[in-house]
């Protein structure tokens, strides 16, 4: 049988099928419930041709990251906009959507996912997936109308982030938290960050 013939077109075409249906698997049930069999077969490519595009799954587990990157900026943008409500009603109303994740298409790694992952990058790629998720933190802050002199970006990230994994990890991979009240923590932790980022806000009004 002849090989198939791709074009560029077709090429940039498959790559976007693999990262749109990646997501998608990885949304529903976790990083560990992608496959790379079933990811291929669903694209309709083979496994060979996979790795055309990227090295491995792990590789291919850090571009859904960056790939949604965009996604989330573009749920930012479009809360904010909104013209009813208060500008700390639409913060806190992201924040539960990151939250919530699943029933927005939201890939949110547990503790358990992401240390996994993180064992399996080589130290270089993991270096360069970092400057990244300084660039989303700084648009997302620019978003919010926070100048970086106000708050660095990796703080921002550490509270943002220690907030999603204590609410989407305790109930697996922290037995020492109380499953039954991760809602009222979590909705301390949301008011908290609002709250937060509402004085860095203020604070620079009239400079």
């Amino acid at each position: 049988m002849a090989r198939k013939s791709y074009t560029e077109e077709d090429r940039a075409r498959v790559r976007q099928a693999l990262l749109d249906t990646g997501l998608k698997i990885a949304v529903d049930r976790g990083l560990g419930g992608l496959h790379l069999a079933e990811l291929t077969r669903a694209v309709g490519i083979s496994k060979p041709y996979f790795y055309t595009f990227f090295n491995s799954l792990e590789e291919f587990s850090l571009q859904l990251m960056e790939e949604q990157r965009d996604r989330l900026l573009r749920l930012l943008e479009r809360e904010l906009a909104r013209p009813e409500g208060t500008w700390e009603g639409h913060v806190e109303a992201f924040f539960w959507m990151v939250l919530r994740h699943r029933n927005h298409g939201i890939l949110v790694m547990t503790q358990r996912e992401e240390a996994e992952l993180h064992s399996r990058l080589t130290p270089e790629r993991f270096r360069d997936f970092r400057p990244g998720q300084r660039a989303f933190f700084l648009r997302v802050m620019e978003l919010l109308e926070i100048r970086p002199e106000a708050c660095q970006p990796e703080v921002l990230a550490n509270l943002v982030f220690s907030c999603v994994l204590i609410y989407n990890s305790a109930p697996e991979s922290m037995p020492f938290f109380f499953p039954a009240y991760l809602e009222e923590t979590a909705e301390l932790h949301v008011k908290f960050l609002v709250g937060y980022l509402a004085s860095l806000r203020g604070g620079q009004e009239g400079r």
